[in-house]
């Protein structure tokens, strides 16, 4: 035979049918224990206020937010604030919350972590948008109307705290961007101070004045040109009128004139000269024709010693010959000295160019950098103004928490499937630990089981005797009155417990 005990599911549904008070027992037991306990255990409430993100009234493309912080760590930051322990200790006190605990002199930091542990904050996504939309506050405790009232005012510190908050820091990003600016003005001003001292000192020799520098000198070169001309023509007529008065002279060996005529006709020739270059009212043309009325008023007016008046008048054109060749080489010294100015001006125009590149580019760098934080600023302006007069993103009450009717814990259909789990789980674990330990043949087939596969070939049915009937229906009377017992036993203790208002605080968490 073999040793082995084999139980399938037919097997254990008959035992439990058979030993129905195996069952019975331990179900009414754990029954009325589940019932207890969602007598005695305490009740809590739970209230919920929903408070959804409302966008900015102005459009973001006229008044760009200063704030820019996502709702989610907006959340999580207002979360730590209004849960802070001065914030939650003063709710404590101004609700007049746990008094019981309080006066029995329990420590505020104990009540302000339990308190805390009884505040939940979700947030809730919009699947499209991909962001925070709503979030919704929870309160548990144990009296409803504390219960709603802590959870409105928690709502309403989220809302004023929010308020604050992006307030303050729109203000602070304001003084900031303005404090930016003032520093960068100062660096911009100093910056504009030297690039205008360098135009300054080097006025003339700019880049921007190279056109200019390049057609004067190209003006001069004409000029110049010009009295080359002038001055080459009147070097030709000195050198003939030289020839024609060394040929005249020549014929009148002896002949002079006298010192005043000879100054007479120098200062006529330079006054006709002064007269072709300068006005009438020029100071040089005054002067020379008052030093001819002085000298003609000698008596010395063009007297000569023995001098014909050609010679004379040859003597007179070479003198003013003479004047104009001086006068163009003097010209020409002007001119060249100016040509050569400007081509200095042209020559160093490359390394100003360089110079000033050099000097210019921080202050075109810093003067971008200005310009763009004096937008950031005046759009920070427009940030701070728009979040003080409450028009930007505001958290709103969409639902405000209601007194709560039923309790959320304890839940009894959760106590009722633990406890019913625990009575049919025990139950059935005794039958099959009894099943195994019985040694005795339930039944043909069993028996055949266990031999191996010998089939039987007849049964005797059991016979029992009236000893046995007599011992069976005192069993039964024993665990029927077991039964009782534990059905009138539950009733006394939930009714009295039920009554009597009696409360337990468990000191460790149950999932229900």
């Amino acid at each position: 035979m073999s040793e082995e005990k084999r139980l399938d599911i037919k097997d254990i549904l008959d035992a439990m049918i058979k030993k129905w008070y195996w069952v019975s027992i331990p179900l009414l037991f754990f029954s009325f224990v589940g019932l207890w306990f969602y007598v005695i255990l305490p009740r809590t409430y739970e209230a919920s206020t929903l408070i959804v993100v409302q966008s900015q009234e102005i459009p973001s493309s006229y008044v760009q937010p200063s704030v820019g912080t996502a709702v989610e760590e907006q959340v999580m930051t207002l979360s730590q604030e209004v849960l802070s322990r001065s914030n939650l200790e003063n709710v404590i006190r101004e609700m007049n919350l746990y008094p019981e605990a309080r006066g029995e002199g329990v420590a505020m930091d104990i009540l302000v972590a339990g308190m805390r542990k009884k505040i939940d904050v979700n947030t809730t996504t919009d699947g499209r948008r991909g962001g925070t939309v709503s979030f919704t506050i929870s309160f548990k405790g144990s009296e409803p109307r504390k219960v709603a009232d802590v959870t409105n005012k928690l709502a309403s510190f989220f809302i004023d705290s929010n308020l604050k908050q992006r307030a303050r820091r729109a203000t602070e990003t304001t003084a900031f961007l303005e404090k930016q600016l003032a520093d960068l003005k100062v660096l911009l001003q100093e910056q504009e101070a030297k690039v205008q001292a360098y135009r300054n000192q080097f006025m003339g020799e700019l880049p921007e004045q190279m056109t200019s520098n390049v057609t004067t000198m190209n003006s001069l070169q004409l000029r110049l040109e010009t009295v080359q001309t002038s001055l080459a023509a009147a070097m030709n007529r000195r050198i003939a009128l030289q020839s024609q008065l060394s040929a005249l002279e020549s014929n009148q060996p002896g002949a002079t004139i006298s010192e005043n005529a000879q100054r007479i006709v120098q200062l006529k020739a330079q006054y006709e000269e002064a007269r072709a270059r300068y006005t009438p009212e020029h100071p040089s043309v005054k002067l020379l024709q008052q030093q001819i009325r002085e000298l003609e008023g000698r008596g010395g007016r063009g007297e000569a010693t023995g001098l014909s008046p050609q010679v004379i008048d040859l003597k007179t054109q070479l003198k003013s010959a003479t004047l104009e060749v001086e006068s163009a080489r003097n010209e020409l010294a002007r001119i060249q000295h100016k040509i050569d100015f400007y081509q200095g001006r042209v020559e160093t125009t490359p390394k100003r160019e360089q110079e000033l590149a050099t000097i210019t580019r921080d202050y075109n760098i810093t003067q971008e950098n200005y310009q763009r934080l004096l937008d950031r600023y005046y759009e920070a302006k427009r940030a701070e103004s728009m979040e003080m007069r409450q028009q930007g993103e505001q958290f709103r009450i969409v639902d405000y928490a209601q007194m709560p009717e039923v309790p959320v814990s304890p839940n009894p259909l959760m106590i009722a499937m633990v406890f019913l789990a625990l009575g049919l789980g025990t139950g059935a674990g005794l039958i099959i630990l009894l099943e195994l330990m019985d040694s005795t043949v339930k039944g043909i087939k069993q028996l055949e089981t266990w031999s191996g596969g010998i089939p039987c070939l007849s049964a005797v049915p059991l016979a029992l005797t009236e000893h046995d009937v007599t011992m069976q229906k005192r069993r039964v009377m024993v665990y029927l009155g077991i039964n009782v017992v534990i059905f009138v036993a539950g009733v006394i203790i939930v009714g009295y417990s039920h009554f009597a208002d009696l409360t337990v605080n468990l000191p460790v968490p149950i999932p229900f």
